[in-house]
């Protein structure tokens, strides 16, 4: 599978709620940054901070993405649905596939925008 489909297959996890999915493409020792917060090292810490986020549907919706070598650049508006509204947030993600799972994850966003949706 390619680096590309890794990263798409991930995403449709996420989207279909099937986390334990998706954290099966993420490395063992993945590295896990949202650019305005602290970087988290590995899958279980990963798992931790998505079983934390108050939502219960997700859709995110992929408006580019390209792919060089490892590497996978998305173009994103993350969706997720908190309550009995639907918050949203433009991401820029970047990604790194090594013999099949993600090692590296970063997502960049404005944390400030996200936080006030939830307020």
């Amino acid at each position: 599978m390619t680096a590309q489909a890794v990263v798409e297959q991930f995403i449709g996890h996420i989207n279909a709620m099937e986390t334990d999915a998706a954290l099966a493409l993420l490395a063992d020792d993945v590295v896990y940054d949202n650019v305005p917060m602290p970087t988290l090292h590995g899958r279980e810490a990963a798992r931790a901070f998505l079983a934390q986020l108050p939502y219960d549907a997700a859709a995110w919706i992929v408006h580019a993405i390209a792919a060089t070598g490892d590497t996978v650049l998305t173009e994103r508006t993350d969706r997720f649905h908190v309550g009995s509204r639907w918050i949203e947030i433009r991401v820029m993600g970047a990604f790194v596939v090594r013999e099949g799972r993600i090692s590296h994850w970063r997502d960049y966003f404005d944390l400030q925008q996200f936080m006030a949706q939830l307020a």
